[in-house]
């Protein structure tokens, strides 16, 4: 069984069956909207390789991307379904840069099979992701100003990643050496299904303002083409944030 399909099952579970914290009085909800501001843990860092022509033979050329974690924002509702069971939908925004590390060899302008070495690093490419989340929540009033509720659903993840293409280099004579000069790069975008997971407890000040905290995993495998070549790169990861609850 998939974790996509265990999530279902449990949110399934979960919602058949009567709230054991539910007390008398608490008004039944029709639905909420929450905004968070957090952070998106995440170390998805990949790799990419492509072949391209110089001096009559293959240059090669292999870049490191480093994809690490950072802000990100992230708003979602829903209508009430059933009991506490709700269906609504959420977005996720993830944007930073990514470094990456630069290797490889060209072919020498005079002689064959000599190849010079290359290394670089590469500065302004970023990393962006939207998520679209498709979740049914379940929620557990605890009294009448807290809440917990848990979720689960797919994701629709679209990618946008800076990719190094190919690489100009500095050489004098006689050429036995080559130095990196600067880099070719592209905007590859990629999209791919995948899902999400998570819980949010919120304190309510009034019967319909208040403020939580809550944590959610996404994941996916997206792949990326530029300039002919397909990379796969994870999308997601572990959303911690905080901040406004409205229900109604």
């Amino acid at each position: 069984m998939t974790r996509l399909s265990r999530t279902i099952l449990l949110v399934a579970v979960l919602a058949s069956t009567p709230c054991a914290f539910a007390q008398q009085g608490v008004l039944q909800d029709r639905g909420f909207i929450l905004v968070n501001g957090g952070y998106q843990v995440m170390s998805h860092d990949f790799e990419a390789s492509s072949t391209f022509r110089a001096n009559v033979e293959d240059a090669h050329l292999a870049t490191d991307y480093e994809v690490k974690g950072g802000l990100a924002f992230d708003v979602a509702g829903g209508m009430a379904l059933w009991r506490r069971l709700t269906v609504g939908g959420g977005l996720t925004r993830f944007s930073r840069s990514t470094p990456s590390t630069l290797s490889g060899d060209v072919p020498h302008p005079f002689f064959f099979n000599r190849p010079r070495t290359v290394t670089g690093e590469v500065t302004g490419l970023k990393h962006e992701e939207l998520a679209v989340h498709v979740q049914a929540r379940v929620t557990a009033p605890i009294g009448s100003r807290l809440q917990v509720a848990a979720f689960g659903g797919p994701s629709w993840f679209q990618v946008t990643q800076g990719i190094v293409t190919t690489f100009t280099w500095n050489e004098s004579y006689p050429f036995d050496s080559a130095s990196f000069a600067s880099a070719v790069t592209e905007r590859a975008k990629g999209s791919k299904l995948g899902f999400n997971t998570g819980a949010d407890v919120a304190f309510f000040f009034t019967r319909q303002l208040g403020a939580g905290g809550g944590i959610q995993y996404s994941s996916a495998t997206v792949e990326l083409e530029a300039a002919g070549n397909v990379q796969e790169a994870k999308a997601g990861g572990v959303n911690v944030g905080g901040g406004l609850r409205l229900r109604f």
